[in-house]
């Protein structure tokens, strides 16, 4: 094959490939390094109430159900767990408890 033949193709591929964005990393020069944790340096304590230093752990519980229609009282249950409720008018509705 001859160089002429070559230097098309080359010539297009070349300019192809400079159309492409370039992916660079970012860097933020204002951004604070993490602290490294040397023998010199002490931790700090973890923040109250996430397990850390809790001798007696129990969890809270809501007596009330509360869908987008209305809201019913319930057995004591753990937040957030799923109840459900009878609301006139609607029909049983699911909900969470508060």
């Amino acid at each position: 094959m001859s160089p002429r033949k070559l230097l098309l193709p080359a010539m297009l591929g070349t300019l192809l490939l400079s159309a492409l964005p370039a992916g660079a990393q970012y860097y933020d020069p204002y951004r604070r390094p993490p602290p490294s944790y040397d023998d010199d340096y002490e931790r700090p304590a973890p923040p109250y109430g996430y397990g850390y230093g809790r001798r007696h752990y129990r969890p809270a519980y809501g007596n009330l159900c509360v869908t987008g229609r209305g809201d019913c009282p319930t057995p004591p249950l753990p937040y957030g767990s799923s109840c459900g409720c009878y609301v006139p008018g609607f029909g049983n509705k699911r909900g969470v408890v508060q």
